[in-house]
């Protein structure tokens, strides 16, 4: 499966393309940590981002500790798809721009006003997307989303969010992000399993829109208060010890106490928890909760995604196909043994379940279904294609097709497509591993992102 021969290591690449050194450098000392339960799992679409501990594309296996810089700073980051009753023709430039205006009014991330009351919040904070979904009656939950809810919560860990990011999470609910976030309109351009692509409503002409979406400051400030992570600007820095040293100070009753707090303080790439200690269970609580507000945040944007479809002239009705998230922690069963999987941009795998494998806004993305071979990578694939996508595209495909990049203010740009080879590199290497199987092939017709790219 594309092992390259290292024992302590899974490393599925792409043909042709050898895996970043350094990445695999990083992963080599990983894997010797004592508490590391099976061996590191790297993925096709690789690579080490500045000021990380963990590489991209990464799946870890723990044993008796969660160790939060092995995933991102900003947990519960994600992955979500609907179909629409739409076809092609729908996209002409004036609705797209009538549409794209909507949604960047709606969805600005910088807006004011509350999007929900303490109730709500606490509703979502507990209940995740099914606490939002009697709200939504534009989205129908397609059967492969039948089943899929977060385990209990103790609603005593509420109390673990200061008031001032209660505020922010308010605020912030229902909108998409900034940064490599994005919300994009694509269609389907080719279908290669045709039965599987059937029996999800997708087919050659439709237009689907794709979701990319976190939990905003509230995944990112706790991800930040419950570890030292390298990725901070040094006013960031001293905002977070602001509020990270009065957090951790009025919970402390004995000298191990303190000692444990302190751990949080540590810049070392990695410091495990224990899974029973007081930061531990800290942690996992975080954990549980940003998952929770970041599924019912994507559910939100959709249900703005219909609300703008119908102001424009078209049906209001999604059918949500999929929603993963793809950074966080999980208790999972591995080799007969509970472990705890730590994901960085890596997305849970289920055999005959949709699997999300984005492009960028100038690629296609594909729609694949989850196979056997996962197990062989802690049941996980790529969360994506990006970098590879721009490092082995090459601009403008011979028909001159291009796509519309909307940003929350000022014209949209129009950008030529970059061709698909390094999204396909990804994939081959996913299906050779029978980790995950193309289904269909859809191509970006319009993105909005607050950060411009191309």
């Amino acid at each position: 499966m594309g092992n390259s021969g290292l024992d302590d290591l899974t490393v599925l690449a792409p043909a042709g393309v050898p895996p970043d050194p350094e990445a695999l450098k990083v992963l080599r000392r990983l894997a010797r940590a004592p508490w590391v339960a099976a061996p590191p799992v790297a993925l096709p679409d690789l690579h080490l981002k500045p000021r990380l501990e963990t590489p991209s594309s990464v799946v870890v296996a723990t044993s008796g500790v969660v160790v939060p810089s092995l995933t991102s700073p900003s947990l519960h980051c994600g992955m979500s798809l609907v179909v629409t009753d739409l076809e092609e023709g729908f996209a002409t430039e004036a609705r797209l721009d009538r549409l794209f205006a909507h949604l960047a009014a709606r969805l600005a991330p910088r807006r004011e006003g509350d999007a929900l009351g303490d109730e709500g919040l606490d509703q979502v904070l507990c209940g995740g997307m099914e606490a939002w979904r009697s709200r939504v009656p534009q989205v129908e939950m397609m059967p492969t989303m039948a089943g899929r809810r977060e385990g209990p919560l103790d609603p005593a860990a509420l109390e673990m969010i200061p008031s001032w990011l209660r505020a922010v999470a308010r605020r912030e609910f229902g909108t998409v992000g900034l940064g490599n976030h994005f919300l994009e309109m694509q269609v389907v351009e080719e279908v290669i399993d045709p039965r599987r692509a059937a029996a999800w409503s997708v087919e050659r002409g439709r237009i689907v829109f794709l979701l990319h979406a976190d939990a905003g400051h509230l995944g990112a400030v706790l991800g930040r208060l419950l570890a030292h992570r390298r990725k901070n600007s040094w006013r960031g820095r001293l905002r977070e010890w602001r509020a990270k040293v009065p957090y951790h100070v009025r919970d402390v009753r004995s000298l191990r106490g303190l000692v444990e707090r302190a751990r949080l303080f540590l810049p070392a790439r990695w410091v495990p928890l224990r899974e029973d200690s007081a930061v531990g269970r800290l942690c996992r609580s975080a954990a549980s909760l940003v998952a929770r507000y970041g599924a019912a945040n994507r559910l939100a944007v959709w249900e703005a995604v219909a609300e703008a479809l119908a102001a424009v002239g078209g049906p209001g009705g999604l059918r949500l196909l999929w929603d993963a998230p793809h950074n966080g922690i999980w208790r999972e069963m591995v080799d007969g043994d509970e472990v705890w999987v730590h994901r960085h941009n890596a997305a849970r795998v289920e055999p005959g379940m949709p699997v999300l494998l984005p492009g960028r806004e100038r690629t296609s993305s594909l729609l694949c279904v989850g196979a056997a071979g996962a197990e062989r990578t802690l049941r996980s694939a790529s969360h994506g294609a990006g970098e590879a996508a721009m490092r082995l595209g090459r601009v403008g495909p011979e028909d001159g097709r291009t796509t519309r990049l909307y940003g929350y203010g000022g014209p949209p740009r129009r950008l030529p497509l970059v061709d698909d080879r390094g999204v396909w590199a990804v994939a081959e290497a996913l299906a050779a591993a029978e980790v995950a199987l193309p289904v269909a092939r859809m191509q970006p017709l319009a993105t909005l992102k607050g950060a411009r790219g191309g």
